[in-house]
Formats: C-alpha cells, structure tokens, sequence
C-alpha cells in the first residue's frame, strides 16, 4: 500500500502559526525558553495546543516529557508558568498560583502570572504581598513594545495598586499611582478606589467628586461605596481608625 507523501512544507508552516499564536500570548516568557532546542520547542508548541484546548492531561504529559530539558532558568521559568496555566485551564486555582509563584521565584518578565497573583493576593486581604506583585507586572506591561502594550490592564493595574496601598495608609504613593492610573483607560468603577482614597487621606471634597462620577458611570457601587467612606471620614471603619 503507497502512502501519500509527507509534506513537510505544510507541517513546517502549521509549527510556525501555532508558534507565533503563542508567541503572541506568551511572549516575554515564551520567546527565552528552549531558545537551543528546537525539538522540545515542537513539543512545547504540541502542549500548549492540547491546554489552549483545554486538553490537560495531555498538555501535562507533554510537559513532564519536556521537563528534563529544562537547563537554563528562561526554560525552567516558562515550564513552571505552563504547568500554572495546565492547572488553570483543569479549573484548579489552588496549584494554578502554586506554580505561578514559581515561575516568580525562578524570574521572568511576563505581566500576566504576577497580575494573576496581584489579584489573588488582594482577594485574601494580603495587601502587601498584592502591592509587590501590582508592581512587578506594571514593570512587566512597561517593557513591552508601544505595539503590545496593553494600556486597559495596564489602567486596571495602577487602579488596583492604587487599592492596596490605600489599604497599606500608604496615601502619597496611593495618590501617586491614581494619577498616573489616569493616563490610561479606566475601568467605570475606578472612581471608588480613588473615592475610598481620599476619605482616607480625610478629604471629604474630593471623596464627594469621585463619589459623584461613580454615580454617572457606575451606579451600582455607589450605595456601597458612599456608605464606606463615610465611615472611613467619621473615623468608624476598623481598617481606618481615627
């Protein structure tokens, strides 16, 4: 039985489309990795295709078979980040932030897994630990080129900092980071943090005007944020004892 040629072309183009796919989702911590391996490169590629399929198990496969290639610290640091995003994408947070953390610890310079922990951090009222990883994936979105560069997170990511350091009474850095929250897309709710900011800092005024926009562009949150702030001004709220 003849069978048809492998047509190598084809197969070569499809690797590189998938490549440049991921390439664009992950690439600050992608491009570094298995940079002298083109073979675990291919297997890398035929992994990340099974997760983005949400095909874990055979994603993770793929990935422990990749592990003993891992040499330098790019290759290490890409490889923890993957295994995060095959526990993300199986629904499991818990190992998802394990192997983020990581991927952290090893270094590399993609926003995405700090900001993830940012958030997770902030959730769990570990406002500190939140504040560290704001600013790492801030550090992360800068670098990229003005082309890949995502000014919406990076507006949400300076609102959030904003956040903790309010929760911190870190107020002139607080301040400092809404303003140049300012110089981006903000989320409609963004006048609350700034709301909660300036109760803080005991400026009624300008507690009042965020209040105000919040009541134009997102009124759900008004009651509950009004009702914060003013606790926070008359010196009841427990996080800002008078």
């Amino acid at each position: 039985m003849n069978h048809p040629p492998i047509d190598f072309e084809s197969a070569e183009f499809a690797l590189q489309q998938s490549w440049e796919l991921h390439r664009q989702a992950f690439g600050p911590i992608l491009e570094p990795a298995f940079a002298e391996n083109q073979q675990v490169r291919i297997l890398l590629i035929n992994a990340l295709n099974h997760i983005s399929r949400r095909e874990v198990k055979r994603g993770m496969e793929l990935l422990k078979e990749i592990y003993p290639h891992c040499i330098y610290d790019e290759d290490k640091a890409a490889w923890a980040f993957f295994v995060g995003l095959c526990f993300e994408m199986g629904g499991a947070r818990k190992q998802m932030l394990e192997w983020y953390e990581k991927a952290g610890e090893i270094g590399h310079r993609f926003y995405l897994p700090y900001l993830k922990l940012a958030k997770a951090a902030h959730s769990a009222a570990q406002f500190e630990k939140a504040k560290v990883y704001y600013k790492t994936a801030i550090e992360c979105l800068l670098e990229m080129s003005e082309n890949e560069k995502d000014e919406v997170i990076l507006g949400s990511a300076y609102t959030n900092l904003t956040s903790c350091l309010t929760m911190l009474h870190q107020y002139p850095e607080a301040e400092k980071a809404w303003e140049i929250a300012q110089q981006y897309p903000t989320q409609p709710g963004a006048d609350a943090t700034a709301a909660i900011l300036y109760a803080a800092m005991g400026n009624a005024e300008k507690t009042a005007e965020h209040l105000s926009n919040l009541k134009e562009k997102f009124p759900t949150w008004v009651a509950q944020t009004q009702q914060m702030t003013q606790q926070i001004l008359s010196g009841t709220h427990p996080a800002f004892p008078k």
